[in-house]
């Protein structure tokens, strides 16, 4: 029984679809805090400029993935937006612990973030390659239940 590990290092396109996806996260950071930039100088209300820009960010990052990095087209989008809302409510809770773990060790609140951010890229990755742009949780889960029961 070959392991999760092996199969991921036996496929050749893992190294060319994480590259894609640090690049596609690098260009919607670029659409994000553009947006936010825009919206500030607009005098737009705070928290409708900061969750506009998140929402054209969250829907860049969706739509890059789907159709350039990944070509994701064997499950419906509906199910795929529903696992990528998974995965990056997952994140967000990874996010929220490094923070305020980093800063309860007395760290400045930015070095949490970016701690954060160093440990979401693994997880969003795989999150996003094995369950939102893959099988899905449930099948995953099943799989993962039918090898266990052997």
């Amino acid at each position: 029984m070959r392991t999760l590990a092996s199969r991921f290092y036996e496929e050749r396109s893992w190294p060319y679809q994480l590259a894609r996806y640090l690049t596609i996260g690098g260009l919607v950071f670029v659409v994000d805090i553009g947006a936010f930039t825009l919206f500030l100088r607009l005098h737009w209300w705070l928290p409708a400029g900061t969750a506009t820009a998140y929402a054209l960010g969250v829907i860049a990052h969706f739509t890059l993935n789907k159709y350039v990095n990944f070509r994701a087209h064997d499950r419906s989008v509906h199910s795929q937006a529903v696992t990528y809302g998974a995965v990056v409510g997952f994140c967000l809770l990874t996010t929220l612990a490094i923070v305020s773990g980093a800063v309860a060790l007395g760290l400045p609140p930015l070095a949490g973030k970016l701690l954060a951010v160093a440990a979401n890229v693994p997880i969003g990755f795989l999150g996003h390659r094995h369950l939102t742009f893959g099988r899905g949780i449930l099948a995953s889960l099943r799989a993962f239940a039918g090898r266990r029961a052997r």
